[in-house]
């Protein structure tokens, strides 16, 4: 006698399978979206990494140059901290909203100086929405970035030596020197340029700074250092005797990459010893600028306690 087939109950194990293919994929499916996600985030957040690290540096660099903004006696720069952080502040603000990590709340952590190296330090953070990574339990991803830079000053005739000019009369070339600068004198805060004279030799000169179209007479940025004094010449010409600083603001030049002293040609007038005249000596000495020094540069650093100074450059203290 035949036996009957067997019946397959309610709930049977092809229906199971089906169900157990579902989930299956489902977890298979949120894997693939996870990994995908980590593929792309990880990407993104190098990206967004470097552009906040080059905002960072960029804010420590300004103001690091100009760590060095208030002036003292007779012009002489000194250091403001608070104003080389609100500088390097509100230059980060300023970068950031026309960079790709103004989209992601890009905003600065805090900001500190650092007076033994006359440095500035910028940390700051973004933060990546990542919705693709949600059904793994990643809300997002922070990304850090912290940057230093230095105060530095960069003095030309630490390399050429002294300049000297002594007129010979005949030709024009003889009445003036010029200085080739291998780092730009650029506009800053206070102080952006010193220049000094032998106090017991001070005769009557006059700086400029040139660019590749213009020379500009710097009489109007100078402040006398010392005995340092501003006269007028027997023909007419306001002249610069002794040491003295300059703030390029005050005239609205904003960068030079030479500068050109010439002899005042006034013989006549004889020297000033520490500002004090002396009798007029028919056989002069070189009117003699001794040094020359140039603020508002910075260098990167390696961290806040590894600042190294770049060749061509020295501490500004």
């Amino acid at each position: 006698m035949a036996q009957p087939a067997p019946t397959t109950p309610k709930g049977s194990i092809r229906t199971r399978c089906k169900g157990g293919i579902l989930v299956l994929f489902c977890g298979l499916a949120v894997l693939i979206i996870g990994f995908m996600g980590l593929c792309i985030y990880t990407g993104l957040q190098a990206f967004v990494e470097g552009d906040l690290q080059r905002v960072s540096m960029n804010a420590a660099m300004v103001g690091a140059a100009g760590y060095y903004s208030n002036v003292g006696t007779f012009g002489k720069p000194l250091p403001s901290a608070s104003s080389a952080k609100n500088d390097a502040r509100n230059i980060f603000q300023g970068v950031m909203r026309r960079s790709s990590v103004g989209g992601f709340g890009a905003r600065v952590i805090r900001i500190t100086s650092n007076d033994s190296n006359d440095s500035v330090s910028v940390t700051s953070r973004a933060t990546l929405p990542t919705a693709l990574l949600t059904p793994i339990g990643i809300q997002n991803i922070q990304v850090n970035a912290t940057a230093t830079a230095r105060a530095v000053k960069y003095e030309p005739t630490a390399f050429t030596g002294p300049i000297e000019i002594l007129p010979d009369g005949v030709t024009l070339a003889s009445y003036s020197r010029t200085l080739d600068l291998a780092f730009p004198l650029v506009n800053g805060l206070g102080t952006d340029l010193y220049v000094e004279q032998p106090a017991e030799a001070q005769q009557g000169y006059v700086v400029e700074a040139c660019n590749s179209r213009n020379c500009y007479d710097l009489i109007q940025a100078a402040t006398p250092v010392g005995s340092g004094q501003i006269l007028t010449s027997r023909a007419g010409k306001k002249l610069i005797y002794g040491s003295a600083t300059f703030n390029l603001g005050r005239i609205k030049v904003h960068k030079a990459t030479k500068l050109r002293f010439t002899h005042g040609n006034d013989f006549k007038s004889g020297y000033f010893k520490a500002g004090a005249p002396t009798p007029y000596d028919s056989t002069p000495l070189p009117l003699t600028i001794q040094r020359v020094m140039i603020f508002h540069h910075a260098s990167a650093c390696v961290s806040p306690s590894n600042c190294p100074v770049p060749a061509g450059f020295s501490p500004v203290e």
